[in-house]
């Protein structure tokens, strides 16, 4: 008879691995872990643990190994900047307790002083009346006389005695103002950056505190600290709400009218610096501070919404003005532009905070301030606005990389998008401010934008949907397409003149408007540019209305700006189609597509009249430094060369990924092509696609676009 055989409860053990390298032995055996349950592996040790022991099985303790996750790097930066911020507070601390005890001694000494210069006084009183009494006891006879002498001398002496003290008076206050600093100049002393005393106005009033105050930031130690004062602050505030708020209303009427700065300052940091910086762009000689403040406010994003976690809804409006008036951005990778990474940021935030919700429940939350004003109206208000424009923004900023929303941190449309752009927007007794009718008239064109921007995404790239689309297919889809969002844009744009009043604010926000619906077409128009089954009138067609859609935007620019705006002052609704424009031009410009000379010369003077609002001070072309460097760049590039990199009369070859953005980087990789062939390129009639002499003759000049 076989009998089973099965392990003693005696022979049974825990067993203890060895540590992994990198890694750790738990407490807890693989058993226990596995079901969740608590282990008493260690108090039951050398037998196995209760649970394994009940099932007859040998225990083992778990083992882990770490593998991906948080990298050491982060854990210690987070680390010091918990530290950094401990011994700021510290630091702080004893700042106010130094300066207590300055205050104090200033007191002290003042009461030393004054005690000093009246005891003479004092014992000069203490003689008199001695004397006195000595006088009453040996002489009682003439005691009548010698008390009126008395009451004489008494007199005499406290005259003297008042004017003594009222010199003295004078001079001590005399002294305390030469010798005895004010304690706000000792305080300012120990925060400015400055190693040496500055020269102090015996004018400035101490007698509020807050107006002396000054703001300053150093988050970036390459760059010189920016500190402005309390006035300074006011009229930077001041000229934002002027010049820049009609843009982005996002704040409540009464934000700036109510507005106390310091507490301000030390609540919403990043969106007081934010303010600051972009009212600095219309400021001629503020460039210097303006670079410096970038660089800082570039740390400051990173420490308040990735170090820390974000707390208030102010800080998507930090955000959003630093989308709406981008940041000077260097690099051409789409990872590594700023603007995206804010844009994803807002999106997260937008959401964490309810923004997309009509009433939000916060007991999760009660550390987040999720309101802006006390009135429950307004702040929904409020509220709603910032997350309209989350879209707007981001949508705007999409376009122009040409990158798709669905792949690329995009908005799905929800109750609140759907409503102002396909309800409201079309309701003309609705009761709503100029304002709520601009940013829903700016919201419904951006969603037009969008939806166009995934249709030829869907045609021109290789999607699932495209792959399985015959050729002819994609080429109806796309004449479909075209015809169709050129109604769509023109029915658009038939609609908005009635929406507004004619004051100026609603001017300004018409232009804004027009030029956005330009942009659509723009965006519409280039993507015609690109390869396709389609004859070369047809595609020219599709060039002249391109043309004429840039040159109605130089109209709009040079009848609204005028010169009394520059265009690093302009939010990217008027910047990206500027830009745009003056890359069509300049591409136009190189081709032999159009039909005469004159056209060339029109496109010429059309460019210089646009461009010089892109580069109007020389102090300023940091922020434009790209474009300026392709338009530069590409204007010395032999029209031959680039006729025979096409191989064809289309001016976008590589339209592929980037749709509106392809323009751009076609631009870039032709500069790209010519650094990298040095040959030079023999200029044939047959590198042109055009059979008209004279357009060859004006190509076999190579002639600058600039005047």
């Amino acid at each position: 008879m076989i009998m089973a055989s099965f392990p003693s409860k005696n022979r049974l053990k825990l067993i203890i691995p060895p540590a992994p390298k990198g890694g750790k032995i738990l407490k807890t055996c693989t058993r226990c872990r596995q079901h969740k349950t608590k282990c008493d592996a260690l108090e039951t040790n050398p037998l196995p643990c209760s649970h394994c022991f009940k099932k007859n099985l040998n225990c083992t303790l778990e083992t882990i190994t770490k593998t991906g996750g948080r990298t050491k790097s982060l854990d210690i930066l987070e680390k010091l900047s918990y530290e950094v911020s401990d011994l700021k507070e510290v630091l702080n601390n004893v700042i106010t307790r130094r300066n207590e005890i300055i205050n104090l001694l200033i007191k002290v000494g003042k009461s030393i002083e004054h005690v000093s210069t009246s005891v003479p006084t004092l014992l000069d009183n203490t003689q008199i009346s001695y004397n006195g009494h000595y006088e009453e006891d040996t002489h009682d006879e003439d005691e009548g006389e010698e008390e009126e002498e008395e009451e004489e001398e008494e007199e005499e002496e406290e005259q003297k005695q008042d004017n003594v003290n009222e010199h003295s008076e004078d001079e001590e206050m005399h002294d305390s103002d030469v010798l005895t600093p004010p304690v706000a100049e000792i305080q300012s002393c120990l925060s400015t950056p400055a190693t040496t005393p500055e020269p102090t106005c015996l004018d400035i009033e101490y007698t509020l505190p807050h107006n002396s105050s000054k703001f300053t930031i150093q988050c970036n130690k390459q760059h010189d600290p920016v500190s402005l004062t309390h006035k300074q602050a006011i009229l930077l505030f001041s000229n934002y709400e002027t010049n820049f708020n009609h843009y982005l209303p996002i704040f409540p009427d009464e934000f700036f009218t109510s507005l106390d700065l310091v507490e301000f300052y030390k609540e919403n940091e990043l969106l007081f610096w934010s303010i600051i910086l972009t009212s600095f762009l219309n400021k001629k000689d503020a460039y210097k501070q303006y670079r410096d403040l970038s660089e800082h406010i570039k740390y400051l994003v990173v420490k308040k919404c990735w170090l820390n976690t974000p707390r208030s809804v102010y800080v998507i409006s930090s955000l959003l003005i630093l989308t709406t008036w981008p940041l000077p951005n260097y690099k051409n990778n789409i990872e590594d532009n700023l603007s995206i990474k804010f844009i994803s940021t807002m999106k997260s935030l937008a959401y964490q905070f309810g923004l997309h919700k009509l009433e939000f429940i916060d007991e999760f939350s009660h550390k987040t301030k999720m309101n802006i004003s006390r009135e429950i109206n307004l702040n929904n208000l409020i509220r709603e606005r910032i997350y309209k424009f989350v879209n707007v923004i981001s949508n705007y900023w999409m376009i122009n990389l040409g990158v798709s929303n669905n792949n690329y941190n995009g908005f799905t449309q929800d109750y609140i998008i759907n409503k102002s752009s396909n309800i409201d927007f079309f309701k003309n007794d609705l009761k709503l401010s100029q304002a709520d009718k601009f940013i829903n008239s700016m919201l419904k064109i951006s969603i037009i934008q969008s939806k166009l921007n995934e249709n030829l995404n869907n045609l021109i790239n290789n999607s699932n949907e495209s792959i399985l689309m015959s050729t002819n297919q994609v080429n109806t889809s796309k004449f479909i397409n075209f015809k169709m969002f050129e109604i769509i844009i023109n029915d658009l744009e038939k609609n908005f003149n009635s929406r507004f009043d004619d004051h100026e604010d609603d001017l300004i926000n018409i232009n804004l408007i027009k030029i956005s619906i330009y942009y659509s077409k723009l965006q519409l128009f280039i993507n015609a540019m690109a390869k396709f089954d389609i004859t070369l009138q047809e595609y020219k067609i599709y060039l002249y209305k391109l043309l004429n859609v840039c040159f109605e935007i130089i109209n709009l620019i040079e009848t609204n700006i005028n010169g009394r705006k520059l265009c690093q002052q302009l939010p990217i609704f008027y910047k990206f189609p500027i830009e745009l424009t003056i890359l069509i031009l300049l591409r136009i410009f190189k081709s032999p597509l159009l039909e005469n000379l004159q056209d060339y010369q029109l496109i010429k003077n059309g460019f210089n009249k646009i461009y010089k609002y892109l580069l109007y001070d020389e102090n300023w072309e940091f922020m434009n430094f790209k474009i300026a460097k392709i338009v530069e760049k590409f204007n010395k590039l032999d029209n031959s060369f680039i006729s025979s990199k096409q191989n064809s009369f289309f001016l976008i070859s590589r339209m592929k990924n980037y749709l509106v953005g392809s323009l751009n980087y076609e631009l870039i990789w032709l500069i790209y092509e010519n650094q990298r062939d040095e040959n030079s390129h023999n200029l044939h009639s047959s590198n042109f696609t055009t059979t008209n002499q004279s357009i060859i003759d004006y190509m076999k000049t190579n002639e600058s676009i600039f005047l």
